[in-house]
């Protein structure tokens, strides 16, 4: 009853404020509220605001993937090619829409969606007008607004040309790839040196509008200096500035911004770096240009990029203290250079990360630089290989899930980098049970496919914990290495056969045998069938080899056991290195226990050509143990010495214990 009446009594004080915030809001209607005339949103807009209606389960594979166990991707190959095959068909839908835009000229949505229109193509000055290029401008459609450029001859206003010129600089003289191919946006390869792309329109337009009025020459100099800046033209960049300098042309704090963060190309010595960053500072302080954070990030990379650490961390203080004084507050990539000059290579380790941890957990960031993108990959690096603090590391992963931090990890090739150092970090630290628990479970595989170094790792770890506990966890490592496709890497498999006979041994009569000996010939078939097409990824060893039968022989595969005891002795010239004695003598007894007296002469006739010492032993085995005709007891003495074998019968020997 207590607790009805307390519900009652909540319902009423929610009513009682909903009636409240009701009233404020009729007397301030007519001042305060403004109905915008529409709603931009997204394609997936509504469906991730259903989304957030149920718990987020981590296990569940991306909604990309059809909702088939047969048909989900699990390897990092066959991700990327269902999404670029998928991409792909969403390319072709684009280009036939283009290449027979005749088809497509229906209406799908009243008010007209220009997004589903096909594109226009323009050929001719009289289809074209300056609203037109306007337009193409708005959309970012560079090479479009370039060719309606060329088909008006030129003949558009000074603020049409000034837009343009900012259009072409932005993006390089180029069309940039669509937003709409969100996966070959994902798995694209980032240019790793933006270079600028000479453009005679571009050219044209800065020479046009530098020689207006003193405003028009203003924005055409700040446009082309941030382009050239932005895209490594260096020289070009410094020799504009110094145009715009002796022709008194005011400079806008982005340019000043692209200016600073030139200065480690334009200047070598750490002594001029400093000198021209605090001259390029000075200046913006003489023309009132306040800073922004953008000028800090400029002004760390320049730090980041000074030799002497001790230098460059003072630089950084300096910078954190001044700009925090006139309140302007860090970005990722703030923190980001904070890093580089904190951390380096055999330096003293410092708790900088755990300190900008304490200042920005639970906070939730949007993507102002590029550079941006690289913080939470640089943290879990230093976490991982520096500090190799695994709690530091959860506190990195629980920021990256803060709100939408999550975009941050902005391509596939820096999601897989991230989620390498983190697992690495945690396998590293954590008990094997706990590691498959807390990580492996909640993001593998659909979340991150790990690594062949990674799964390395992993089995070090079970090979470093409680056996007990490592051979039920065995069983399911080998089987994400089968679907992640790590068959030809001969050190995955090699370490894992290896585990599965000694460290991971089970019981007799365990069902466990027949999972490692299905393991075992799986890498034999799948070696057999490459080495038939003439693919050759791995080469036999003995050790390797040596594996195998003994996990055959312990699953009751007899059979093909002896298979590859035959194999050993007939291939022994392309079979680098030999079995351990241990396995050796595991097979020696089982061909004894079985009677197989012809794969026991074969094991030992490998064992003596390979040079193995305990050759009398086996053999005496051999002829003591088994019934061999004269052909193979001629075999047999050709091993050893002829006082090895005794010429007694047998019958008047106790048979020798093995």
């Amino acid at each position: 009853m207590n607790s009805l009446g307390r519900q009652i009594s909540n319902r009423r004080l929610i009513v009682q404020s909903f009636i409240t915030r009701l009233e404020s809001t009729e007397n301030n209607a007519g001042s305060n509220i403004r109905i915008p005339i529409k709603k931009v949103r997204g394609p997936t807009d509504i469906l991730r605001a259903i989304e957030r209606t149920i718990k987020y389960d981590p296990t569940a594979p991306r909604y990309k993937y059809h909702d088939d166990p047969y048909l989900i991707p699990f390897s990092n190959a066959s991700k990327r090619n269902f999404a670029l095959a998928q991409e792909s068909g969403r390319k072709a839908a684009m280009w036939i829409r283009e290449q027979h835009k005749q088809l497509f000229q229906h209406r799908v949505a009243d008010p007209i969606i220009e997004s589903y229109l096909p594109k226009a193509i323009y050929t001719k000055k009289e289809d074209v007008n300056e609203n037109i290029l306007k337009n193409a401008i708005i959309d970012g459609h560079v090479t479009d607004a370039l060719t309606i450029y060329k088909l008006l001859n030129e003949e558009i206003s000074i603020e049409t040309k000034q837009s343009l010129l900012e259009l072409l600089c932005y993006y390089n003289n180029a069309q940039p790839l669509s937003e709409e191919l969100l996966e070959e946006n994902w798995y694209r390869k980032v240019e790793k040196n933006l270079t600028w792309k000479n453009c005679s329109e571009t050219e044209t337009l800065f020479t046009f509008l530098k020689r207006q009025d003193n405003k028009i020459a203003a924005y055409a100099y700040n446009a082309m200096i941030c382009a050239t800046a932005k895209y490594t033209k260096i020289d070009r960049t410094w020799q504009l500035f110094k145009e715009a300098e002796e022709q008194k042309i005011p400079l806008c704090l982005r340019t000043y911004n692209h200016l600073i963060s030139t200065i480690p190309i334009i200047k070598e010595s750490s002594q001029d770096r400093r000198e021209l960053l605090t001259e390029i500072l000075d200046k913006m302080e003489s023309a009132n240009i306040q800073p922004n954070t953008g000028t800090m990030n400029a002004a760390l990379k320049v730090a980041a990029s000074i030799y002497q650490a001790p230098i460059a961390q003072d630089i950084c203080r300096s910078l954190f203290t001044e700009f925090k004084r006139v309140g302007i507050r860090p970005s990722l990539t703030s923190y980001y250079y904070a890093l580089i000059i904190f951390y380096r290579k055999g330096e003293q380790i410092s708790a900088l990360l755990e300190e900008i941890l304490n200042e920005i957990e639970g906070q939730e960031f949007n993507i102002s630089d590029k550079i941006d993108t690289h913080f939470f990959i640089l943290a879990m690096d230093i976490a991982a290989n520096i500090l190799q603090n695994p709690m530091i590391g959860d506190r990195i992963h629980k920021l990256l899930l803060t709100g939408k931090n999550y975009d941050f990890l902005s391509e596939g090739h820096k999601e897989s980098i991230y989620y390498r150092h983190y697992f690495m970090l945690q396998v590293k630290n954590q008990t094997i049970d706990e590691f498959v628990k807390s990580y492996y479970d909640v993001m593998v595989p659909h979340i991150y496919t790990p690594e062949p170094g990674v799964m390395d790792a992993i089995l070090d770890g079970v090979a470093a914990n409680d056996p007990e506990i490592s051979t039920t966890l065995l069983p399911r490592f080998w089987t994400h290495i089968v679907l992640f496709g790590f068959l030809e890497r001969k050190n995955l498999i090699g370490k894992s056969l290896h585990l599965m006979r000694t460290h991971c041994k089970p019981v007799v009569d365990s069902p466990i045998n027949k999972m490692f000996g299905d393991a075992a010939w799986t890498v034999w078939d799948f070696v057999m069938a490459e080495r038939e097409k003439r693919i050759q990824t791995i080469n036999w060893n003995g050790h390797m080899l040596g594996d195998i039968a003994v996990l055959l022989l312990r699953a009751n595969e007899f059979e093909k056991c002896a298979n590859i005891i035959s194999y050993l002795y007939n291939e022994q010239n392309s079979i680098v290195e030999v079995p351990h004695m241990s396995q050796i003598e595991e097979l020696l007894e089982a061909c004894i226990l079985r009677a197989d007296s012809e794969t026991a002469m074969d094991l030992v006739h490998y064992c003596s050509d390979s040079g193995i010492e305990n050759i009398p032993t086996m053999a005496y085995k051999v002829w003591r143990n088994l019934s061999l005709t004269e052909e193979q007891e001629t075999r047999l003495r050709s091993f050893v010495s002829p006082d090895v074998l005794k010429t007694q019968t047998k019958d008047t020997h106790k048979l020798m214990k093995l």
